[in-house]
């Protein structure tokens, strides 16, 4: 899980979409935090190609796996900045599903870096 999570995000952060071939089932889902969802390689493909013409990641690092079979998931820091300069960043959580050593489906949960402490 490890191995194929990583190579993910490091295509992230190369703007590597050459790779995703070889991270994605071609039947693959990724639903993006805000409920975008994405279905087969062509969309997740095109989807990623304006990601990385519109700006950076920044960061997008792997805190903590959990594996249960071919499932897992991810706790992991993500920061993007826009070609215009804005900067969107948050603590997230993946749900990863596997075939045969691909991802096939990709589920974003997210929560804001800056936390509060409203009981202190």
């Amino acid at each position: 899980m490890y191995n194929i999570a990583d190579r993910y995000l490091q295509a992230a952060k190369n703007k590597d979409i050459n790779a995703l071939g070889d991270i994605f089932t071609a039947d693959a889902v990724y639903i993006e935090i805000t409920g975008a969802t994405y279905n087969g390689i062509g969309q997740i493909m095109e989807w990623f190609r304006q990601k990385s013409d519109n700006g950076n990641v920044n960061a997008w690092d792997i805190r903590k796996i959990v594996q249960s079979g071919e499932n897992g998931a991810v706790q992991a820091y993500y920061e993007y900045r826009t070609s215009n300069g804005e900067t969107t960043s948050y603590d997230c959580v993946i749900l990863i599903e596997t075939a045969e050593g691909k991802i096939k489906r990709w589920s974003e949960f997210s929560q804001t870096v800056n936390k509060t402490y409203p009981l202190q």
